[in-house]
């Protein structure tokens, strides 16, 4: 089955090559990391060998900082590396995982590229969040009898639906990780119906519910406030980590929020930062006037400005501090939604839409417990913002609420740490 694979990896790319080619030149975010990528990396020199956590994009890698900070606490005499997938991924890492010896690229999955990495690299333990199932690179791993473990590890439906039409391959693969620590009981049976060994799945909880609130004082609140331009106590519209079809849903409901406030505004944060000139120019055919967060970082903000445009890496998260209302994008169209826990810790309010399948547990027990909305269309999505606008009490309560959830769901990154000891040997 790993030849028929290989076969169909190396068909696929001469087919897509040329335009792999072009994305190359033309694109930044093709080319960042690229030699990694291809397996250029320097050797591992140190002693000791390394733990080494793969976290895909942005949401993975600050999922990863309290389960980082626990592993470096617990074995602080270990190197760590950390790879990542996007160039977004990477670059929030080297701003929050100070505590990695090496932030680098994952390698493409190819034979020759990834024997040349594991080698290089050689860890005691490879860890992987959430669920990245690379078939030529775990079974390296498994030939140099490396340890692999998969935490927070979730099936989405669609996904499942894919890999269980290959079960028969992955099973193969699945045989390769020591060890599948995934977020529900849901997941958990998913993996050993894709071909996961049923000894070696337990549930272990999701790692988000970890998630630690950045140091943020009232004074560092009111500075980031002024910042921005905000009054103490201007009502603001947080429209997080946006794509494509979102943001001019995003901006019909602001315009009637404006009606009944017209002191509110709109922090607008699009999810990649090359989509950042394309929301500008719907925001200028919007008739409303904006600034770009560049530019207020360089200067006063123009008078009369009522939505900020977020263009900046790594801030949102405490933007969110600031929110009246949070709006989590990715979730009006068919994504799977982003991290709704972000806003949650600063007890915020949370909107979403119906596509939340990446993040379907979470969803559900803010919807449960009262402490989050979910919404299916932009008529819906402005009765209920208006509503929280209109009902401070009930903002507050929500926000209540939402932390709640957190609380009450804390301790999967203790429990992944404590199934890692088994396989983390200091000495070795």
């Amino acid at each position: 089955m790993y030849t028929i694979y290989n076969i169909l990896l190396a068909v696929v790319s001469l087919v897509f090559a040329p335009f792999a080619g072009a994305a190359l030149l033309s694109r930044k975010k093709y080319r960042a990391g690229f030699a990694e990528k291809c397996g250029i990396i320097k050797p591992w020199q140190d002693s000791e060998r390394p733990i080494w956590v793969h976290a895909v994009s942005v949401g993975e890698v600050m999922a990863a900082v309290p389960l980082i900070k626990e592993i470096k606490r617990r074995y602080p005499g270990l190197p760590l590396v950390v790879s990542t997938i996007t160039e977004t991924g990477n670059q929030t890492a080297r701003n929050h995982l100070k505590q990695a010896d090496r932030i680098m690229y994952f390698p493409y999955d190819y034979s020759f590229i990834v024997k040349s990495v594991v080698r290089a690299i050689n860890p005691r333990v490879f860890i992987m969040l959430e669920t990245e199932i690379w078939p030529n690179f775990l079974r390296e791993l498994s030939r140099r009898s490396i340890p692999v473990v998969m935490i927070s590890g979730r099936i989405s439906e669609r996904s499942f639906r894919n890999y269980k039409l290959f079960s028969f391959f992955f099973k193969q693969v699945l045989a390769h990780v020591s060890r599948l620590c995934m977020q529900t009981a849901e997941d958990a049976q998913r993996i050993i119906a894709i071909g996961a060994p049923r000894e070696r799945v337990l549930v272990g909880g999701n790692i988000k519910f970890d998630i630690q609130v950045p140091p943020i004082t009232i004074e560092e609140q009111e500075r980031l406030r002024s910042d921005f331009g905000f009054t103490p106590k201007q009502q603001v519209f947080i429209a997080g980590s946006t794509h494509k079809g979102e943001e001019e849903t995003v901006l019909t409901v602001f315009l009637t929020i404006r009606e009944r406030f017209p002191a509110a505004e709109l922090i607008l944060a699009p999810r990649h930062p090359e989509r950042f000139d394309e929301t500008e120019s719907l925001l200028r055919q919007s008739g409303l006037l904006y600034a770009r967060r560049t530019a207020l970082k360089a200067g006063p903000r123009t008078k009369g400005v009522s939505v900020i445009l977020l263009d900046t890496i790594g801030e949102l998260f405490k933007t969110y501090s600031m929110g009246t209302v949070v709006f989590i994008g990715g979730s009006l169209v068919p994504i799977g939604g982003h991290n709704v826990l972000e806003p949650a810790v600063f007890g915020k309010p949370v909107i979403f839409g119906r596509h939340m399948h990446n993040f379907r547990e979470i969803a559900r027990m803010l919807r449960q417990k009262k402490a989050g909305i979910q919404v299916a269309g932009v008529e819906q999505f402005t009765t209920e913002a208006l509503r929280l606008f209109e009902n401070p009490a009930a903002c507050e309560e929500m926000g209540r609420n939402a932390f709640r959830v957190i609380q009450d769901n804390i301790g999967a990154v203790e429990r992944s740490v404590d199934i890692l000891g088994n396989y983390i040997h200091p000495t070795v």
